[in-house]
């Protein structure tokens, strides 16, 4: 007995040839390969049927989904879309397909508007917040975390292209604000400039556009009748110096100051820059001093007794 194909499942099934008895055998065995291929094909995604018929059903064991070959295309068994759960888009979605992102925990639908095809969150317009723009679709916001700015992706219906329009901007917005004091006494009868212990202060600036405001108050006094030099650094750079010296406050007690005692003070002497260190590095602004004679002070005058606290705030904001 020979077998020939069969058009649709292309199975072989047995066929009595002319004159020839058709057997129980081949009936069984007809039967059986009939029961073989009917019902939902089993396979992944990756070991899908090469030569599908129409109307053939397969079920894939990593996806979870159900498909239908209708002649030309594998489509969602039922109407609906498949579920694909990883950490990267599938590669070759159908319209209603649904994944679900498990890095980030959110499920999206693969929808045709007519023109294109993409993964829309199927919750709706959502809000992206990141350093760089995604790459959007209609009504998505996006809030740049490096500055604070809220974007919406817009299409022109004149006809220009989508783009990233901008919805709110932290142009000379605050991003962050770090302060420190320090409330014990530092001196020093150093003619060269020296750190004040402790009155230090780190900030790491988000984009390369923030500018720093350095507020610096420090409680100075001597010893003597003498000068005072102070100046503020940003990690190994003076910023906001006088013109042509080395220092940005030069104090000098006045003449009714000078007792007999020296019990004079400067108490607080303010310093306030705005510093564009276009840099998204950690950075350090610090306090120097000097003394011109004899012994410099800070946080007390040359009498016990007399004190101060000082004091820097470093204020990012938003170029």
């Amino acid at each position: 007995m020979s077998t020939s194909p069969t058009s649709k499942l292309g199975i072989a099934l047995p066929v009595p040839g002319s004159g020839e008895p058709y057997t129980v055998s081949g009936f069984n065995a007809m039967i059986t390969s009939l029961d073989t291929a009917a019902g939902f094909t089993i396979c992944t995604s990756g070991s899908r049927p090469a030569s599908p018929y129409s109307g053939q059903s397969i079920f894939e064991t990593d996806t979870l989904g159900s498909f239908v070959w209708d002649g030309s295309a594998w489509q969602a068994a039922g109407g609906g879309g498949s579920i694909e759960v990883s950490s990267t888009a599938p590669a070759s979605p159908g319209s209603g397909d649904l994944w679900w992102d498990s890095d980030d925990g959110k499920l999206y639908i693969y929808y045709d508007d007519g023109s294109s095809q993409q993964w829309v969150d199927a919750a709706g317009p959502s809000v992206a917040v990141q350093s760089t723009a995604p790459t959007g679709y209609e009504g998505q916001l996006w809030l740049d975390d490096t500055d604070g700015s809220m974007y919406v992706y817009y299409t022109d219906p004149g006809g220009g292209a989508s783009s990233w329009i901008g919805a709110v901007s932290r142009s000379g917005g605050i991003l962050q604000v770090v302060s420190t004091n320090k409330t014990d006494i530092f001196s020093t009868s150093s003619t060269s400039y020296v750190d004040v212990t402790d009155l230090s202060l780190s900030i790491t600036p988000r984009s390369t556009s923030s500018k720093i405001l350095a507020r610096v108050n420090v409680v100075t006094g001597q010893s003597a009748g003498n000068d005072v030099f102070l100046r503020v650094l940003r990690d190994a750079t003076p910023i906001n110096n006088h013109d042509g010296e080395d220092y940005y406050l030069k104090i000098r007690p006045s003449q009714n100051d000078v007792t007999a005692d020296y019990r004079q003070t400067h108490g607080g002497n303010f310093f306030e820059h705005l510093d564009s260190p276009s840099s998204t590095s950690t950075l350090t602004y610090k306090v120097q001093i000097k003394a011109d004679a004899t012994i410099a002070y800070v946080n007390r005058v040359r009498q016990d007794g007399y004190y101060g606290v000082s004091t820097i705030t470093l204020i990012e904001v938003a170029g």
